[in-house]
């Protein structure tokens, strides 16, 4: 398989490829981290070592912004692991500055840990393998200004679905809905002439209608339910329902309108 028919498990924001060594940086916002990978190969041989570490996206986010704005660093220093049994590991990713033509410095290392308060893994001794690449400025704000176009259309996409989950009451970020488009009435033809027409008798007056709220322009999912009649806790158990989504939470209300004036 070629390198332009290779996919990634994951999502690839942005690669820099150099004579020995690739950085590929990936998308595992699912999970809410950023992975970061070095890998040391041999042109016509293939890879002979590669480390790995998942970054905290918003500390990596304002040290690409501290990049691109040219705001003086020294080191940005996180460590991460995992323990299965009594088998840990540390892993720890390093962003500095350094005296050399190309002066932004990406290390990754892998090697034994220990386990911390709260479950923090900090390296035990020296590492057991690390990998290092340098980056020129262009390279390094290249990849910075990806970074951050990345994590913002995610924000964007994924904003309305994670306020719904990850509060309660969300009506507060529900955008109202539009109102419905103006009819246009036709062009008006010119009368007839007026010409005699029988007077027929008076017909009886129709039976009065029940009056009905009527709904204001714009109105918000919670006003419609309050209108229609549907307690507070029923609205909130439809869009329970439908897992947060406003539009389908909007298609029930509106079958529930629909036969209550079929009824009526």
């Amino acid at each position: 398989m070629s390198e332009n028919t290779y996919k990634p498990r994951n999502y690839r924001i942005v690669r820099h490829v150099t004579k020995n060594r690739i950085l590929d940086i990936q998308d595992t916002l699912d999970i809410g981290k950023l992975r970061i990978e070095i890998v040391d190969f041999v042109e016509g041989q293939g890879a002979k070592l590669s480390l790995e570490h998942y970054a905290e996206p918003d500390a990596l986010a304002l040290v690409c912004h501290d990049i691109l704005a040219g705001r003086l660093w020294e080191k940005y220093i996180e460590f991460k692991g995992t323990a299965q049994g009594e088998a840990v590991t540390s892993r720890v990713l390093v962003i500095e500055r350094v005296e050399a033509r190309n002066p932004v410095k990406v290390t990754v290392s892998r090697g034994p840990g220990k386990v911390m308060g709260q479950g923090a893994i900090q390296p035990l001794g020296k590492p057991e393998a690390s990998l290092a690449m340098l980056l020129s400025e262009f390279d390094a704000r290249r990849i910075a200004y990806t970074i951050l176009r990345h994590l913002a259309a995610y924000e964007a996409a994924n904003y309305h679905s994670r306020v719904a989950a990850g509060t309660r009451r969300p009506e507060a970020e529900q955008a109202p809905a539009p109102a419905a488009p103006a009819a246009v009435a036709p062009p008006a033809k010119p009368a007839p002439a007026p010409q005699a027409v029988p007077v027929a008798p008076a017909a009886q007056p129709a039976a009065p209608q029940p009056a009905r709220r009527r709904a204001p322009a714009v109105e918000t999912y919670w006003m419609a339910a309050e209108r229609l009649g549907v307690p507070r806790q029923q609205a909130e158990s439809i869009l329970q329902g439908v897992d947060g989504d406003w539009g389908r939470a909007w298609s029930r209300l509106r079958a529930l309108e629909q036969r209550q004036a079929e009824r009526n």
